[in-house]
């Protein structure tokens, strides 16, 4: 018996210290642009735009097993395939051409680059808060570039939550991704702005055929996103 509560001891605290290095991980604040450092004339800005890997869809979040998610995909099934069809890439690109327009104001020595490798597989940088988690430094000489912003879209379409077999709510139209600008000199964010948006749809959300308040929802997300982006950058 001692044994046994001696292991348990040992795992509850084992778990603790998991959970609290979990909670030390504080999450990168926004950071406002830093125009002085882009009021340099000669400085050189390299932009990549990382669209998302799938199409609209519905992101199904809080359905923790699988058999939980299959009932989650089959409720949200027809939405699904009406995402797919009506909703394309267009508006995210127009999203990007505003990121661009917007730097080019304080730079015009700015042009979209290919990394030569992907982000993920850059080496992790030791900062604090304020520094980018991977080590952009090697880009300045690599691409010729002084300052790398990255605008990314990871969702977009609908935003679903459960707990676990059922609906919290209903779909929202959703946009989530990232925007960041890198000194390349010190690692440093020089712009960090998150992107989560979520707007619930008006009236019932699954009036047939086309459903057509999540899909005003979906793009009154994309206004409000540009909205924010403008006023960031």
């Amino acid at each position: 018996m001692i044994k046994v509560t001696s292991k348990l001891k040992h795992f509850f605290i084992a778990v603790t210290a998991l959970l609290l290095a979990a909670c030390a991980n504080t999450p990168q604040p926004p950071v406002a642009l830093n125009t002085n450092l882009l009021a340099n004339p000669d400085l050189k800005l390299g932009m990549v735009y990382r669209p998302p890997t799938s199409k609209a869809t519905t992101h199904i979040y809080g359905a923790g097993c699988l058999l939980c998610y299959g009932v989650a995909s089959a409720l949200t099934a027809k939405l699904d395939d009406h995402l797919q069809k009506a909703i394309d890439d267009s508006e995210l690109s127009k999203m990007n051409d505003l990121v661009k327009a917007k730097y080019s104001q304080y730079s015009k020595n700015i042009e979209y680059v290919t990394l030569p490798t992907s982000i993920n597989r850059l080496k992790k940088f030791k900062g604090e808060l304020g520094f980018a988690e991977k080590d952009f430094r090697p880009l300045k000489q690599t691409l010729g570039i002084d300052v790398l912003v990255v605008f990314e879209i990871y969702r977009h379409g609908a935003y679903r939550s459960f707990s676990n077999y059922f609906p919290n709510g209903d779909p929202q139209g959703h946009v989530a991704g990232i925007l960041y600008a890198i000194d390349l000199n010190t690692n440093a964010y020089i712009h960090y702005k998150e992107i989560n948006e979520m707007i619930q749809p008006a009236g019932e959300w699954d009036e047939p055929k086309d459903f057509p308040s999540v899909t005003t929802a979906y793009y009154q997300a994309v206004e409000n996103v540009k909205k924010q982006l403008e006023q960031s950058i």
